[in-house]
């Protein structure tokens, strides 16, 4: 009998391909029959696609279909199905894969488990390179045309796009014009989205959004889901050797709706095989917190030797530090000397601040003396900014110096060497090259896998600590910056290995572990990160500066509670370095990096950026900030659970739930006044002991109006909040 369609299932997901040619028809949730997989797009391919690298051009390759297949039956798969009671595996074999230009001598060879009642499947891929040509990149698994449910409109997608994104609706919002503005400070020309996060079209009409792991992709799952269905389908890859890779998800509008979502792989394969590591598509129930319970439990699997956080006692207590970009500007303005800098401590510490982060102090300056990682001489000598540091320190106060951990100004007579040995090469011989701010300055990125450029950053970093006293660094650029491909002949530490990135900064972030002082420094950098959160103080997310809505840390900060979250504040008035959709905001950024337990970075620049030209917003700062030092100080940081656990509570606040040793702890704001009352799972028997703190009032208070009651079947402590803007709610047995 013909069958048109191969069935394989384990009694939770089915699942079904084509019997030509094995393209996915149906990834079916067997408690709700829902086939996810609702239309089968023709511009877009399933189970896999990829780039080809030729000389003339690039390829785009994929698996062959029907009149493919018609024309030349050799192009046919093998495909089989092994069904077992409660699992199956099917196997797939291509002989070759195709492109538009015709067939490849590119084998392929798949295999889909589906585990013993398992609710992930698992996706494996090998390829095998007869041609002369580089297989570039690969998209596997490679899943189009879904969504949850009988429509696609209430779907969300979560994308770990720097700490998190969420987008709902997104076949609509992919394929939506971006809305962005440009905003102009000093020689800056910068692009701010108002609305969310738009794909880029591609040659088949696909808006495509693509994030570079390390780079805007903070961990490498993502996940769809739709809260009326209570129902969602996840995808990851189980990256055990932590390399580059990416996700894409791509939409197709409205008008062909539903979306593609697949995992990048990056082979740079010039003949011979290559295998992937195993992939997870999984039909869950609930939201995205079930999708980031299991890729936590799988990055704790790996079983990483615990790395040395860089936190010393200190900044553990620390609400948040004051940033001066303001020494020397990337044109040559200078503003503060070296002799300033125990004024402006002072100026910080009445805010309540107790670190300072100086950038601009190197010769030639922000954003253009890299890497000049010495003392300007026009800010003062070597022993004016020693002889700083140490009256900071001496008050009680901690420094921290900024220091860039990619770049190197192209103009610079004396690092045409350190260029020409440390530079990231492209394939063709060209050096990658990066532009911020004034139109006649260019950077070479430098590859963090040549041992030269590595200890020219150790070096700096020893330098700072040891010699100038500072007890914090920052490297800029570390987890945001995409990560890059070299292809320089001379690097032999990623010999014909082009991905090696990720393991570079490894390597750095070890050396930086082994050259603290015993005391430990406070390590910040830009972006976050699975691979380097353990060994930071904490990571700088920026929220500000991504698309104005959709913009969701809870993402990363839920999937590692334990990681501390850097997000910048800004003032409401005066503040010329942030467009004025985003100053507008700033109570809104300010109360957000509360709840989530962040680490406050307030810039203060004269005349662009400063909060002293913003005394109320100034004293909202001062009493956050006295809040959240009481917090750290009397229950430390807690464990960060989302709403995971609140089952009841008001729309319009931000209430967010922390896990203490001996109960929990709700952090709540609102920008009018909290009310309403809240309940949350308490799993203690008796009644909590009950203290709220708030932003006029930050000693605790004992809270008398909570009682224990059963809701759903789960035992809750049900609680009213205060009349304040800001509380911190504290249940212990």
């Amino acid at each position: 009998m013909y069958q048109s369609r191969i069935h394989a299932t384990n009694g939770i997901l089915s699942l079904a391909l084509d019997a030509l040619n094995g393209e996915v028809l149906e990834l079916v949730r067997e408690s709700t029959w829902d086939n996810v997989a609702k239309n089968h797009v023709q511009k877009a391919y399933s189970l896999l696609e990829g780039i080809l690298h030729t000389e003339e051009a690039d390829l785009r390759f994929h698996v062959p279909r029907y009149l493919e297949i018609a024309a030349d039956e050799s192009l046919k798969p093998l495909i089989r199905v092994e069904q077992r009671e409660t699992s199956a595996t099917v196997s797939l074999h291509y002989p070759a894969l195709m492109c538009d230009t015709g067939k490849l001598a590119i084998s392929a060879g798949i295999t889909i488990e589906l585990g013993e009642e398992e609710a992930r499947s698992v996706w494996r891929l090998s390829l095998d390179n007869r041609t002369e040509y580089e297989i570039y990149e690969v998209a596997f698994p490679s899943l189009n045309g879904m969504w949850l449910g009988e429509s696609w409109q209430d779907d969300i997608l979560v994308l770990p796009r720097f700490a998190g994104w969420k987008a709902v609706n997104p076949t609509l919002k992919l394929a939506s014009p971006p809305c962005e503005i440009h905003w102009k400070w000093q020689e800056y020309l910068y692009t701010y989205a108002l609305g969310e996060l738009s794909g880029i079209r591609d040659d088949r009409g696909a808006y495509t959004a693509a994030l570079s792991y390390t780079g805007d992709a903070s961990m490498l799952w993502m996940d769809l889901y739709d809260p009326t269905e209570n129902t969602g389908i996840y995808m990851t890859c189980r990256n055990t050797s932590l390399t580059m890779k990416g996700l894409r998800v791509l939409s197709f509008g409205e008008q062909d709706p539903g979306i593609g979502m697949a995992v990048v792989h990056k082979p740079c394969l010039k003949r011979g095989e290559w295998k992937s590591e195993d992939c997870v598509v999984a039909l869950h129930e609930g939201d995205w917190h079930w999708a980031a319970d299991d890729y936590r439990a799988w990055f704790a699997s790996l079983g990483r030797p615990a790395a040395n956080r860089h936190s010393p006692s200190w900044f553990e207590k620390s609400a948040g530090l004051m940033a001066h970009y303001d020494f020397q500007y990337q044109l040559g303005g200078i503003v503060h000397t070296f002799r300033d800098i125990p004024e402006l401590y002072r100026q910080a510490r009445d805010l309540g601040l107790h670190h300072l982060l100086l950038s601009g102090w190197n010769k030639d300056g922000f954003d253009y003396g890299f890497p000049h990682y010495t003392p300007n001489p026009l800010l003062g000598t070597e022993e004016d900014l020693r002889e700083a540091i140490q009256q900071v320190r001496g008050m009680g106060g901690h420094v921290a110096f900024y220091i860039n951990s990619r770049l190197c100004n192209t103009a610079f007579a004396d690092e045409q060497e350190q260029i020409r040995q440390s530079a990231v090469m492209n394939r063709n011989g060209s050096l990658y090259i990066e532009k911020y701010g004034a139109a006649n300055v260019s950077f070479a990125s430098m590859c963090i896998n040549e041992p030269a450029w590595r200890q020219r950053l150790a070096h700096t970093v020893r330098y700072l600590t040891h010699d100038i006293g500072a007890d914090s660094i920052y490297l800029d650029q570390l987890a945001m910056a995409p990560s890059l491909k070299c292809y320089h002949p001379a690097h032999a530490e990623h010999n014909d290995n082009p991905t090696a990135w990720n393991q570079g900064y490894e390597k750095l972030l070890s050396q930086l572990c082994m050259d603290t002082p015993p005391e430990g420094v406070a390590l910040l950098y830009e972006g976050c990160n699975d691979i380097f959160g353990p060994r930071a103080s904490g990571q700088l997310i920026s929220s500000m500066s991504g698309p104005f809505i959709g913009r969701f840390p809870e993402v990363y900060k839920y999937t590692f509670p334990d990681q501390i979250l850097v997000d910048m504040m800004t003032p409401r008035r005066h503040s010329a370095m942030r467009p004025e959709h985003i100053a507008r905001h700033s109570t809104e950024f300010l109360y957000k990096a509360f709840v989530m337990g962040s680490y406050f970075w307030c810039y203060d620049l004269e005349w662009d950026n400063t909060w002293r030209r913003d005394p109320e917003q100034a004293q909202r700062l001062k009493k956050v900030i006295a809040l959240r030092v009481r917090w750290l100080e009397n229950y430390g940081h807690g464990r960060f659970t989302d709403t995971v656990g609140i089952l009841r509570a008001p729309a319009e606040p931000m209430i967010k739930r922390f896990e203490l040793e001996d109960g929990l702890l709700l952090a709540c704001a609102c920008d009018s006044t909290l009310c309403g009352q809240v309940a949350v799972s308490w799993k203690y028997g008796r009644p909590p002991k009950a203290v709220v703190m708030t932003m006029d009032q930050p000693d605790a208070q004992p809270l008398t109006d909570i009682s224990v009651e059963t809701i759903d079947g789960t035992p809750c402590a049900l609680l009213s909040l205060p009349h304040s803007e800001m509380a911190v709610i504290v249940l212990r047995i």
